[in-house]
């Protein structure tokens, strides 16, 4: 699992607060707090891989938006060697992940844009991998309505549809 750490006016990561907290109730979760920098996180998933083996890798990160997003694809972004928007699909068995979240009353809905940012570059270097299961999940800002609890049972959910 990753997340990332605080950026932009969020002092708080909701991403990296529902990592945590999973993280801390699953012996077999490796939990990788990300930088805000395309290269550097990029780079840091790569090793995180190489290091774990991991059969399922859920990155998850922030977005101001009132809903979980499942994103489906990732883009290059300033990555590519070509600078141009080369697209990668995610691997995931997408309708059990929201089913699962629909199931414990968490939103989610599907998403092709992981917002053209370090999410979506961070996304696309991991889907070069070998890995056979790889999804990036949005969550929504910390909040009276998304806690870190509540973004921690969607990250949860996710999770649960893989397993």
């Amino acid at each position: 699992l990753t997340g990332f750490e605080p950026f932009r006016h969020w002092t708080v990561n909701s991403s990296w607060q529902a990592v945590r907290q999973v993280a801390a109730t699953r012996r077999s979760v490796a939990a990788r707090l990300l930088p805000v920098d395309h290269a550097r996180a990029a780079e840091m998933v790569r090793s995180a891989i190489e290091e774990t083996a991991p059969d399922i890798l859920l990155l998850t990160g922030l977005a101001s938006d009132p809903v979980a997003r499942l994103e489906r694809i990732g883009r290059a972004g300033p990555l590519s060697p070509h600078g141009g928007h080369v697209l990668r699909a995610g691997r995931w068995p997408w309708a059990a992940a929201h089913d699962t979240a629909r199931a414990r009353g968490l939103p989610m809905r599907a998403s092709f844009n992981a917002g053209r940012y370090v999410c979506d570059t961070t996304y696309w270097a991991a889907l070069r991998s070998h890995v056979p299961l790889v999804a990036f999940l949005h969550l929504p800002p910390v909040g009276p309505v998304w806690t870190p609890r509540r973004a921690a049972r969607a990250v949860e959910a996710v999770l649960a549809a893989a397993i």
